[in-house]
């Protein structure tokens, strides 16, 4: 009998230390785990899956948030389809469409990888041409899923680079300008409804508006005089 006594006693002193050790997590709960956990991994899983849901994406793409690294930066790896958003890119995203273009941005490179070998190669040796490519079908995935393409403007205004030369293999990417008025020009031609959402009223829209005033009345005559020239032939 005292042996079983002393075992017991050494149960429960086992016991109450293994709970003094996991009071670290005292409060967690079923109603607020996600909120413990964080809420940019739920809400980044959320979009995500809603893009690919939407654009009915027959492709498995996994999504990942890179809490411990605070680089402004979004990834897509075309070897094995993954799509990192690192934590520091959450400082510059003030609404659920700029989530939204950061991650159909990803997901199109991403898409476009399940080309095989021969597109892996092609996206490596030409990524200027890749990169374009996955900002406009990025605002066709935003728009299917119900988000303001608005958007990717907005973000890239606050995020793309400028490089002083961009020859060749020096930068992976367009120069932000020309990525921006590229997406400008998809957008009015395509979704042009959504040249009067609230998204214009921003300030990095209007900013994005007077550093590219001039790119971007040239482009508006240039369809005005192609729309005019259209009527006359009718």
């Amino acid at each position: 009998m005292k042996k079983i006594l002393v075992l017991l006693g050494v149960l429960l002193i086992g016991t109450s230390s293994f709970a003094d050790e996991i009071m670290v997590i005292q409060g967690a709960n079923l109603n607020n785990f996600w909120r413990k956990k964080g809420i940019d991994e739920e809400k980044v899983l959320k979009v995500g899956q809603k893009i690919m849901m939407d654009n009915k994406i027959p492709k498995r793409v996994p999504i990942f948030v890179i809490t411990n690294n605070k680089v402004i930066n979004a990834t897509s790896s075309p070897y094995d389809k993954t799509v990192n958003i690192y934590s520091g890119m959450f400082l510059y995203i003030d609404n659920d469409d700029e989530l939204a273009y950061v991650l159909s941005h990803e997901i199109a490179h991403s898409v476009e990888a399940y080309g095989g070998m021969i597109k892996y190669m092609a996206m490596n040796a030409n990524s200027k041409k890749y990169e374009q490519k996955a900002d406009l079908n990025a605002i066709d995935y935003m728009v299917k899923a119900g988000y303001n393409p608005v958007a990717a403007i907005t973000m890239g205004n606050k995020i793309f680079g400028e490089p002083v030369w961009d020859w060749g293999f020096t930068y992976l990417h367009p120069k932000g300008s020309k990525r921006l008025i590229d997406m400008y020009k998809y957008i009015y031609v395509k979704y042009p409804q959504y040249l009067n959402s609230y998204l214009t009223n921003t300030p990095s829209y209007k900013n994005f508006e007077y550093s590219m005033r001039k790119d971007i009345t040239e482009f508006q005559q240039k369809q005005k005089r192609r729309r005019m020239k259209q009527q006359d032939e009718l």
